[in-house]
């Protein structure tokens, strides 16, 4: 019997190879966007997921209050808030601090071999129980109980002494004053990629304490990551009320005053934390979901189309069923024949989905941000979800054809009196509707992030920050005395405008600069306590960032440097900073005291508000500080020209002045345009969704439209020779469809709007909703509409009228 529902299939295929063309390309086209963007969201949904632990990990943060309200929120804490959590809370059984060094990167020095690392923490010793990490070499005993001891990753060690076995190594981390001659006393392996804490080298905590400044009990500065492990038996709510008692006991004995400290999983982390000084770039849940909804969208699309062909053909089918139930067919056994098609059909599909995904796999790992060793073929998962889309598939698709198929009275078709039901062309309509409603929302969606991307770029960001290269400082105690010939050296070529130095620079974003509460004006009524960011610059800078003062002085050479100089500090604040202050008017600010860290400075100068970061998060208050010392970045700025031959000249001016030190740099714009990635891999990954449920729709409109024009070519025929035009024939075809998909925009616009509107509320500048960022899909999903029927009307009312009237 399965021989024979076989062998009827495939001359049903044969015969209608355009429909099963049809249904096979929709199916594979959808299951393959669904296969793909659920190992994205896997992917995503895993972070953590490698530690056991992890979900009994919390990550504290620090919230900036301001009266009852909070003005920031910061995910690095004070050094003893971990020592005192565990001892004061019945929850906490171990903590880890992670103290980030040297950001953005460390130069080491192995030999007399520099390199630049980027991501070095100083941790405690319980940090690699907490976080899972087994030692590939070294032991556990006595491990980060000293100072000056450190932990490579595999691919460092490998990097550094193309060996594991590196125990007893010696490696020296520069910084300002010296360096500091670490042991190496073991390997771990690499971060994997879902974890939000990736590391390259580990050293221990005590060296903060003997080597960096750092002291056990300051309760003035925070610059550390600080993680808690809770008991076994312990809640996270439980935590929580617990975590409001222990912040009252901070602040009653006056070791925090104007934050807060809050619990955060560190499962929640990527997807749901955007803080101050992330250790990374974190995901986006909500785009996350939405994509999974769309790529499930996509797949009900190509469903929807199969159902539509299958059911629309049913007319054709009619006397083949009737005649096997007048031979004695059993509807059961007409089902099974329906089924063993829609089986077919879908096996199909997904050898094709799995040979499309093959293809798109790096293209849609570099689009997607995924790590460069993403896989599929070889995790289970990704094969149990093939399985699992295609026995929905065959269900969701075969189901409904198989009784309609199968309920067919013999006696009324082989009568020739069967025609399609009101129901079966109501359901159809209703599934066009439906899936071009799914389109229209999807391409004005895609329209609205397309516009408010380049909207984004467009902004005047009230710096320039083209033809600049920005290059870092070298470690060491010579970098100051030879800073000077430095600059001369390239201020003498011809084509170099400007240098200066700054503590950070436009574009990294506020995570690298300095923060505080502890400043008001020193003749304020009322103190308040807003998170102000705090970065150093030259005399050159202002000027090299095109960054116009709006009141008062630029610093100049006689300025005092804001470090170490406490007595006569001066301030170049923006307009941001001005608002908070309650100042109305740039000259008003000018020669004002404020008060700082149990100082007072003066207000210098006022310069108009720029973007620090990019435009989509509003203006932070900045308050520079003069520094002439070149420990953190330069900047130079070109005339233009070739990008290429400036940054060889740069580096051989670097080179000849700091022969010691590797040379690192990046171009100021490039830099900048880093934050709207995210905002990039979104537009792209669902700008390519778009496009795979147009073509979905558009493939099963093309088929309707076949199915359509074919049971009416006679009726094409006689209407031409009576004088028809190919126009008016086109337009009568037409006119059904065009009124289903004019009923589709009547859903589908109100819905897009509302979820337009509800994202671009994330951006603190975003595009005004323009009637033409409607009306443009609209028509062009109609434009679709009439390629998809016209080409197929077109061609049948060129033919010769007494073809058609043959037709049967």
């Amino acid at each position: 019997m399965l021989t024979n529902y076989l062998k009827i299939a495939l001359r049903i295929f044969r015969k209608d190879n355009t429909f099963t063309l049809i249904n096979v390309v929709g199916l594979a086209t959808g299951l393959a966007v669904a296969l793909l963007i659920i190992q994205y969201v896997r992917f995503e949904l895993s972070y953590e997921t490698t530690n056991p632990l992890a979900n009994r990990l919390v990550r504290l943060t620090l919230d900036y209050m301001n009266g009852g309200t909070v003005d920031a929120q910061d995910t690095e804490t004070n050094p003893p808030i971990g020592p005192e959590a565990k001892r004061k809370m019945s929850e906490v059984v171990n903590y880890t601090r992670a103290y980030p060094i040297g950001e953005p990167n460390v130069t080491v020095q192995i030999g007399e071999t520099y390199y630049l690392v980027d991501k070095v923490y100083a941790v405690d010793s319980s940090f690699f129980a907490m976080f899972n990490y087994p030692r590939l070499r070294g032991s556990r005993a006595g491990l980060f109980t000293r100072p000056r001891q450190v932990v490579l990753t595999k691919k460092m060690a490998l990097t550094y002494f193309n060996t594991l076995d590196v125990l007893g190594k010696t490696l020296k981390i520069a910084k300002s004053e010296g360096n500091v001659l670490f042991d190496v006393v073991g390997v771990v392996p690499d971060s994997p990629a879902n974890t939000h804490m990736k590391f390259d080298m580990l050293v221990s905590y005590p060296t903060m304490l003997s080597d960096f400044g750092e002291r056990e009990d300051n309760w003035n500065g925070n610059n550390t990551l600080t993680y808690l492990q809770l008991a076994d038996n312990a809640s996270y709510e439980g935590f929580t009320k617990s975590l409001v008692a222990f912040n009252e006991r901070l602040v009653n004995e006056k070791k925090l005053k104007n934050h807060r400290v809050i619990g955060q999983k560190i499962g929640d982390i990527h997807l749901y934390s955007h803080k101050n000084f992330e250790t990374e770039p974190n995901g986006e849940a909500q785009s996350v979901y939405f994509l999974l909804g769309v790529a499930f969208l996509v797949l009900l699309s190509a469903l929807v189309n199969y159902v539509n062909l299958t059911t629309a053909k049913a007319l054709d089918r009619a006397r083949e069923i009737g005649m096997r139930k007048v031979v004695g067919s059993t509807q059961r056994q007409i089902k099974a024949q329906i089924f063993t098609e829609t089986v077919l059909i879908n096996v199909v599909a997904g050898l094709l989905a799995v040979g499309l995904v093959a293809v798109l796999r790096p293209v849609f790992v570099e689009v997607a941000g995924l790590p460069e060793g993403f896989t599929v073929f070889q995790d289970a998962f990704f094969w149990g979800s093939v399985g699992v889309f295609l026995s929905l598939s065959i269900v969701l698709s075969g189901f409904y054809p198989a009784f309609v198929l199968s309920s067919f009275d013999p006696i009324t078709v082989l009568k020739g009196n069967f025609s399609h039901s009101t129901k079966g062309i109501f359901l159809r309509k209703s599934l066009v509707v439906f899936q071009f409603a799914i389109t229209l929302i999807l391409l004005v969606q895609t329209f609205a992030v397309y516009r408010q991307v380049d909207f984004l770029r467009e902004q005047n960001l009230g710096v320039s920050i083209d033809h600049t290269l920005v290059v870092k400082a070298p470690v060491g105690s010579n970098a100051q005395k030879d800073y000077g010939t430095f600059r001369q050296m390239l201020l003498n070529q011809a084509q170099v405008k400007a240098v200066s130095l700054s503590g950070t620079v436009p574009g990294m974003g506020s995570a690298q600069m300095g923060t505080t509460t502890s400043i008001n004006l020193s003749d304020a009524v009322k103190k308040t306590s807003y998170n102000y960011y705090l970065t150093q610059i030259d005399t050159s800078f202002l000027d090299l960032m095109g960054i116009p003062l709006l009141a008062g002085k630029n610093f100049d050479a006689t300025t005092k440097a804001a470090f170490p100089d406490a007595t006569n500090r001066q301030l170049i604040v923006n307009e941001e900073t001005l608002r908070l202050w309650g100042i109305a008017t740039p000259e008003e600010a000018i020669g004002r005291r404020v008060d700082i860290w149990g100082q007072q400075a003066t207000i210098r100068g006022v310069v108009k508000n720029y973007h620090y970061e990019s435009p989509k998060a509003a203006y932070i208050p900045i308050i520079h500080m003069y520094s002439p010392t070149f420990d953190a970045f330069a900047s130079v700025k070109f005339t233009g020209g070739n990008t290429a031959e400036q940054l060889a000249l740069l580096k051989k001016v670097y080179k000849a002045n700091f022969p010691y030190s590797p040379f690192s740099y990046f171009f100021l714009d490039s830099e900048y345009d880093k934050q709207y990635k995210a905002d990039d891999r979104f537009q792209q990954v669902f700008g390519a969704l778009t496009g795979f449920a147009i073509l979905i729709s558009c493939l099963g409109l093309f088929g309707l439209a076949t199915f359509t024009v074919s049971k009416r070519t006679k009726e094409i025929g006689i209407r031409k020779v009576i004088g028809a035009s190919t126009t008016n024939l086109m337009l009568l075809l037409s006119k059904d469809f065009i009124k289903t998909v004019l009923l589709a925009m009547l859903i589908g616009l109100p819905i897009t709007y509302l979820l337009v509107s509800n994202w671009l509320a994330n951006y603190a500048v975003r595009i005004e909703l323009s009637w033409w960022l409607f009306a443009v899909p609209a028509l062009l999903i109609l434009l679709l509409v009439l390629v998809s029927i016209g080409s197929k009307t077109i061609a049948t009312a060129l033919m010769n009228p007494v073809k058609s009237l043959r037709s049967e």
